[in-house]
């Protein structure tokens, strides 16, 4: 089988890279035969316009947040094992049983990244979401709150192994504190950009029932703060500040009638061409240098302050038990996936040698 999940030609992303590595130590290099079956794992991938087609789809711990799922989902082809969260089951229209967490939990699995005891833990770090990188400045801000800056875009391998370390995890990035509480770090959620996905973080949170409160952090610069500002124009707001359920998926479905409708892609260009595109270009001209300046230092230093505030306040962890059930169910369809994927192996290689394979 082969593993589908989101790559950035130009950068990495933390969540997505996970897939990257973990998948291979949990089911071995067989992953690499293709046989025509797709095996779709960590991330918001069951969207329409994502998943190729296929002979036969493997479903495990992926979500639903972006877009409509495949038009033939639930078909003879797909075999969903489990889904990230209840929120993607509801839409999905699947049992509550098929509700399992993130594949990220996983991580426990392995011998490097068994939870250290506190004593050995040190440091607060933060890890903003990667698109807020785009006009924020994050590690400055992150300097200034003494709080460690991780970098969404960094090796996720190395990443995962500060997480491990830290002493506590802000997390503007979901598989921040994902990964945190896979490894017993206690973390905070934050919001930085109204494009922050309230469906996806509950869908994961209340599988492992757990509240959903982040903290809002304020624009780190000028060209953010007309970022953000944009984004709430022209449909790409996905933060909902009610927190609930049921307000989650509504939104959520609005959003996708709203991106799936056939105007929508000249929309989306004119409105952001008119609210952050042209207003971008006149802030950063030589005009208006002094102006941004003074804006980006005191933004810097708000954002600072309110980082270092957030580092004081109570934190979340899920119970060991509740997490420990979702992991064993996550794990228990790991042995069929890894004979099925060894198997088809085996049988590409007897093909090349006409050597008929052993039975299994």
């Amino acid at each position: 089988m082969k593993l589908l999940y989101y790559v950035d030609d130009d950068r990495s992303n933390f969540g997505d890279d996970l897939n990257r590595w973990l998948w291979k130590r949990l089911l071995g290099s067989a992953l690499d035969v293709d046989d025509g079956t797709v095996l779709l794992g960590i991330g918001t991938i069951l969207a329409r316009g994502f998943v190729p087609p296929a002979r036969k789809y493997i479903v495990l711990s992926s979500g639903v947040g972006y877009d409509a799922p495949p038009s033939d989902f639930g078909g003879p082809s797909w075999q969903v094992l489990a889904v990230r969260g209840p929120l993607t089951a509801s839409v999905l229209e699947l049992t509550p049983d098929k509700a399992a967490t993130d594949g990220a939990a996983l991580l426990r699995l392995l011998p490097a990244c068994e939870p250290l005891p506190e004593s050995e833990r040190s440091g607060i770090v933060f890890m903003p979401h990667y698109e807020s990188l785009a006009a924020g400045n994050w590690r400055q801000v992150s300097e200034m709150a003494g709080v460690e800056f991780l970098d969404p875009c960094a090796d996720s391998e190395i990443t995962v192994q500060r997480i491990r370390r830290a002493r506590l995890v802000i997390a503007d990035a979901m598989h921040a504190a994902i990964v945190a509480d896979a490894l017993r770090v206690p973390w905070i959620p934050v919001v930085l950009s109204p494009h922050s996905s309230t469906f996806k973080w509950l869908d994961w949170t209340m599988s492992l029932d757990l509240p959903y409160r982040p903290v809002t952090i304020p624009a780190s610069t000028l060209l953010e703060a007309l970022r953000n500002n944009s984004l709430r124009s022209f449909g790409n707001k996905l933060y909902v500040e009610t927190h609930t359920a049921a307000d989650a998926i509504e939104h959520l479905k609005r959003v996708i009638r709203l991106w799936s409708s056939n105007d929508w892609p000249r929309r989306r260009h004119t409105r952001s061409l008119v609210t952050y595109a042209i207003p971008r270009r006149i802030v950063s001209s030589p005009v208006f240098r002094g102006f941004k300046t003074s804006q980006d230092s005191f933004r810097i230093r708000r954002a600072a302050e309110a980082l270092r505030k957030i580092a004081e306040m109570p934190s979340f962890l899920s119970d060991e038990r509740v997490f420990q059930s979702k992991l064993d169910r996550l794990a228990s369809f790991l042995p069929a996936l890894s004979a099925e994927a060894q198997q088809q192996a085996e049988l590409r290689a007897s093909s090349h040698t006409g050597a008929p394979a052993e039975p299994q």
